[in-house]
């Protein structure tokens, strides 16, 4: 009986340790093509912060169909997203509930893969003229509350120009327990019309 009773608790606390990768849904963003200012607009596992932010302007696109000029294929599965930043100082985000938080001043690893288009045509928000969104821009993952109001940066990418896929290795040791991520774009550009597109996101796992 002390034998049964010590493999129930070694399995138990061996059961609990398992619980340091954290599985995001869908994260490779596989869903239906799509621009963003279409009828009926989903993703499955994620929430366009943008209608929350941004109430008059259209969430993120799901590639590929050519839609803007972009002809890179998926990384992995079949779609990947593409993030806009405007001229009107608006920017594209999803969000997601965690299944298990981040806990503070505990530090995770995760991978996911962007690349750039050479091209990626649409109107200016302040213009309403046709334009290449090219301004130099960099992806900003973000501990959020349900209202998608930003609470902590946890990363910050380089500038992503280059048009191959590559992927990054990031860490993240977050102040504060977090329970929403949301992925979005950011640029430093004065007027800007940038994009950076996104795919093939990892689990997240605890640095031990």
């Amino acid at each position: 009986m002390k034998n049964l009773l010590f493999i129930l608790l070694f399995n138990a606390t061996f059961n609990f340790a398992q619980t340091d990768t954290i599985r995001l849904k869908n994260p490779g963003f596989e869903g239906r093509p799509m621009r963003g200012g279409e009828r009926d607009w989903t993703i499955k596992g994620w929430t366009d912060c943008g209608k929350i932010n941004f109430p008059y302007e259209t969430p993120p696109d799901i590639h590929p169909q050519e839609f803007w000029q972009v002809k890179i294929s998926a990384k992995e599965g079949n779609t990947y997203l593409g993030l806009v930043f405007r001229d009107n100082e608006t920017y594209e985000g999803l969000r997601q509930q965690l299944p298990s938080p981040l806990l503070a001043n505990q530090s995770y690893e995760m991978t996911l893969w962007m690349a750039h288009s050479e091209k990626y045509i649409s109107k200016s928000r302040l213009t309403y003229k046709e334009q290449n969104y090219q301004a130099p821009s960099f992806l900003i993952i973000a501990s959020i509350d349900k209202k998608c109001v930003v609470k902590d940066i946890l990363y910050q990418s380089p500038i992503v120009d280059h048009t191959e896929w590559e992927q990054y290795s990031i860490k993240m040791t977050p102040i504060n327990d977090v329970t929403h991520l949301m992925f979005m774009i950011f640029s430093n550009d004065e007027k800007p019309n940038g994009h950076i597109l996104l795919d093939g996101l990892s689990d997240i796992t605890l640095v031990k």
